[in-house]
Formats: C-alpha cells, sequence, structure tokens
C-alpha cells in the first residue's frame, strides 16, 4: 500500500513538471489586499529581456555586464510563478494571485517601476498574448 502511495505521488509530481506547473504555494490566511494593477507578460528572450551578445558571442546585460539567461536578481532561475516587481513597492516573497496567470512570488526586480508586476511565462508567444492588463490582484505581505 505504501509502495502504490509513493509511486501515484512521484507521478503526479512529475506530470506537473511537464505540465510547467506554477510551484507557488498559497498562504493559509486571508488577502491582506486587493489592488488593481497592471501587468505586462515577459519571457527570457532578448526581447522581453533586454540582453544583447557581446564581441565572443554571450549574452551580456543592458550594462555590458556578463548575464546568465534566465536568471533573477536573487539568483534563482526564472521560471512561472516568478514575478518582477519594484522593490519600493513589493518586498521580495511577497505573493500574489493573478486571475487569469494563477499564484506567483516576488522574486525579481527587472526595470519595473511603480505599481506594476512582469509574469513569467516559459515561451514569448505566451508572454506576447499575455501582453499588458490590467487585473485586481491578490496581495499576501511578507510577515517577519
Amino acid at each position: 500500500m505504501k509502495r502504490r502511495t509513493i509511486l501515484w505521488a512521484a507521478g503526479i509530481l512529475v506530470l506537473l513538471m511537464l505540465t510547467q506547473c506554477h510551484w507557488v504555494f498559497p498562504p493559509l490566511r486571508r488577502a491582506d489586499a486587493v489592488v488593481t494593477i497592471k501587468t505586462t507578460g515577459y519571457c527570457a528572450c532578448p526581447k522581453c529581456s533586454g540582453w544583447k551578445f557581446n564581441w565572443l558571442g554571450l549574452p551580456v546585460s543592458q550594462n555590458g555586464k556578463p548575464k546568465v539567461i534566465g536568471e533573477t536578481s536573487g539568483g534563482h532561475m526564472a521560471r512561472p510563478g516568478i514575478i518582477a516587481v519594484d522593490p519600493k513597492v513589493f518586498s521580495p516573497g511577497t505573493k500574489f494571485y493573478i486571475p487569469g496567470y494563477g499564484w506567483g512570488i516576488a522574486e525579481d526586480i527587472g526595470g519595473i517601476r511603480g505599481r506594476e508586476l512582469d509574469l513569467y511565462f516559459f515561451q514569448h508567444r505566451n508572454a506576447a498574448n499575455w501582453g499588458e492588463r490590467t487585473k485586481r490582484v491578490k496581495v499576501w505581505y511578507l510577515r517577519d
């Protein structure tokens, strides 16, 4: 019986990984705020991220420093559920529920200024389809 349960759990985890599901777990308390925010989609492509190639063919950021493609400012690799925010407005670790996107956590600091969210997508096509939308977002601020 235990072996069957373990195999089912492993199968479900593999299925979630293959479907590229969000890995952000919802908080167990009510939302701290519900705000209307402009959201935009982005991916790891040069058009969305702003990186370019140097003369050696290696990716560099806008300021010319070497760049790891898909790495967030916190040092983690970007994945669906990662949201870029202005750290003056939302601290890293803040959780969000965005209708039509799902759960997300603030782990990246892009070129965002003000009350805006950048939502990560694996494919540029999905990010372009999302475009720029204004949504009523539930916010759970990070508590100490």
